[in-house]
């Protein structure tokens, strides 16, 4: 680059005729971002003429400390506690526990009038160390609690299942495919529903009898619960419970409640009509004249 140099007035007059070329710099313009190149950058070609106000390129170096130690505490966060909780050192803790140490520093002392803060009046009488009162552990005392740092859970607690009632109990939705529940007719448990199935050792547990259809015949009683005996004008309770009518009558004097489930019956027992149907069918079917 051939740059213009400055003329001095004694050279004025005999430079006049001379010819000066100059050489416009090329300018490279990346603003478009389609516009890509490979070549690394260069330094700069720097003018003949410097000047001392022109700044220097700021560069930026990174030195390394030379240690083989990773980056971070060295267990790996595992003690750390959470960091959006207000700090320990003032948090309602830390002025519950500043304001008894005071209290303590100034027992039988006279008072000094000097004024300590909102938080850290004297206390004359002191009360009984319980939830309501100066239990000093945290965790059983009105207020924020503080929380603890060895325990860090993540919980949904889904109140909401948000599946459609309607297609669940029934298969049909009115909505169709722009309904925004779930369709889904699975039977899913709830949790106290698995906890309970737990305590009573019970989880997993398959009912072979669950998917049994049981005729009408099974479901009526031959005997009586009470005296063990065929049924003699059978009667019914609320709780389909059925026993002769002395058995019932009999047991009432003792107990209002039903002899085998417990349920009160309130002295209510009513002619049990199937069951003497049954039986006279039962009897018609094993007669001898039947069985020539």
């Amino acid at each position: 680059n051939i740059r213009k140099r400055k003329i001095s007035g004694s050279d004025a007059s005999s430079s006049e005729d001379e010819t000066r070329v100059l050489q416009k710099e090329k300018k490279s313009n990346f603003s478009n971002p389609m516009i890509q190149s490979t070549n690394k950058s260069k330094k700069k070609t720097r003018d003949i003429v410097v000047d001392d106000n022109d700044d220097e390129p700021a560069l930026v170096a990174y030195k390394s400390d030379k240690t083989s130690a990773r980056v971070g505490p060295s267990d790996m966060g595992a003690t750390s506690y959470n960091q959006v909780e207000t700090e320990k050192d003032r948090d309602a803790q830390a002025i519950f526990e500043k304001a008894q140490k005071i209290n303590d520093e100034l027992k039988d002392k006279a008072d000094d009038k000097v004024y300590r803060g909102i938080n850290n009046y004297a206390q004359y009488s002191k009360i009984k160390d319980t939830a309501q009162g100066n239990a000093s552990s945290g965790m059983v005392r009105k207020g924020p609690i503080r929380a603890p740092d060895n325990i860090r859970s993540t919980v949904r607690w889904d109140y909401q299942p948000d599946i459609c009632k309607d297609y669940k109990e029934t298969g049909f939705c009115g909505f169709g495919d722009s309904c925004k529940f779930l369709h889904d007719r699975s039977d899913h448990k709830h949790g106290w529903q698995l906890e309970l199935e737990m305590a009573n050792n019970t989880y997993g547990a398959e009912d072979d009898t669950k998917y049994e259809i049981s005729s009408d015949e099974d479901d009526l009683p031959f005997k009586c619960f009470i005296c063990r005996s065929s049924f003699v004008e059978p009667v019914v309770t609320k709780c389909q419970h059925y026993f002769c009518e002395k058995c019932a009558l009999e047991q009432y004097k003792k107990s209002s409640r039903c002899y085998v489930c417990g349920t009160q019956t309130s002295g209510f027992f009513k002619p049990a009509k199937e069951l003497k149907a049954k039986l006279a069918a039962r009897e018609a079917k094993d007669s001898p004249e039947n069985s020539d």
